[in-house]
């Protein structure tokens, strides 16, 4: 490829990506009055499935140490911490929301059967 031609899809790149970074906050704009996702509208039926178990939540093995479920924890935790989250939509900040009530309350669970906080 000779020099023209590798400007004009560089120059071609960053107008597309400018042009997806205009239009696309202004597509979601419209979205917002909408309701809300249905797995997020109500809580789920008498009939669903029960909620994970800690350990699931938190993938280490049930007979996991202290050590390890702290570990395991600071890690889930930080892929849903605020700060990581916030520019994402409103839709996935709510849901990375949720993710961390379910690690917080594996957590609280896995240290209150080990007997320790």
């Amino acid at each position: 490829m000779r020099i023209p031609e590798v400007l004009v899809i560089a120059v071609a790149f960053v107008v597309g990506y400018w042009l997806v970074s205009v239009l696309l906050p202004l597509l979601r704009g419209r979205g917002q009055a909408s309701a809300p996702a249905p797995d997020m509208a109500a809580p789920a039926p008498a009939g669903a499935t029960p909620p994970p178990r800690w350990f699931e939540v938190l993938e280490v093995d049930e007979q996991a140490g202290r050590e390890e479920i702290v570990a395991a924890y600071k890690r889930r935790i930080s892929q849903y911490h605020p700060d990581k989250v916030q520019h994402l939509g409103p839709e996935l900040i709510a849901l990375a929301e949720q993710r961390a009530r379910e690690i917080n309350t594996a957590y609280d669970t896995a240290l209150q059967l080990r007997g320790a906080r």
